[in-house]
């Protein structure tokens, strides 16, 4: 066990401190780069150069650099050899189709087992979460958050199901970064809240049978909303420049 007396004196150093300082600048730098990114202000295609970067939000690279090394993660940027970073292309609707897809083969699963895994406890926690997001406003910010609430919705469903399998593929999807990317101002964020609250409210009863098809409804619906959008002529794709 380590001694308290040697934690205390590597936190008192002033090295600790500027660790301590830095990660929350590394995160607000993230959130100012992805709100930009959402929402179209960095267009898919666009080259990104750090010390520009740096330079407009009055800090020094290194914050700059690492926020953009957990977007390369996220994969919303892809980094170039020898170069700088570029906006990752948006998905295409037949991308996303498939995606949608893969994600009715084994959501609505999740959702089943999560009715029969989740305590009451659990369960009370996932309806409050449920209601407690979906704005649907249409700023950058909102955008962000909305995507986060959303994605953080299914994730605790897929962690309810005890399947750490099928929660790992769906965090490896990332597809409620690709969906709110590719319509971010179409104003359909709030439309999932009352979805999110049926799927929660049967899983809450503990019948699986409901859950999942609540769960099944909830992908379809989301699809149709994204293709009804599009074929309206609302919005259009952009092709990466």
């Amino acid at each position: 066990m380590e001694h308290p007396d040697l934690i205390d004196a590597m936190n008192a150093t002033q090295a600790a401190q500027r660790l301590t300082a830095r990660q929350p600048l590394v995160d607000d730098v993230h959130a100012v780069l992805v709100d930009m990114l959402m929402n179209h202000a960095l267009e898919p295609g666009s080259r990104l150069n750090i010390d520009s970067m740096a330079r407009n939000l009055g800090v020094s690279p290194t914050p700059v650099r690492e926020a953009l090394a957990r977007m390369e993660a996220q994969g919303l940027v892809v980094k170039e050899p020898r170069r700088s970073y570029i906006v990752a292309p948006l998905i295409g609707l037949e991308d996303l189709r498939a995606l949608i897809d893969f994600r009715l083969l084994i959501e609505p699963a999740a959702a089943a087992a999560a009715a029969l895994n989740a305590s009451p406890d659990e369960a009370t926690a996932l309806q409050t979460f449920a209601r407690s997001g979906g704005s649907g406003d249409q700023d950058a910010t909102s955008n962000r958050l909305d995507m986060v609430y959303d994605a953080t919705f299914h994730d605790i469903i897929a962690k309810l199901s005890n399947n750490s399998w099928l929660r790992e593929s769906l965090l490896r999807a990332r597809s409620h970064l690709h969906m709110y990317r590719l319509y971010h101002h179409a104003k359909q964020a709030a439309a999932t809240k009352p979805e999110h609250v049926a799927i929660a409210r049967a899983i809450a009863q503990g019948d699986p049978d409901a859950a999942a098809e609540a769960m099944r409804t909830h992908l379809t619906t989301a699809m149709r909303r994204i293709d009804d959008v599009f074929a309206s002529g609302e919005l259009k794709l952009q092709k990466p420049r």
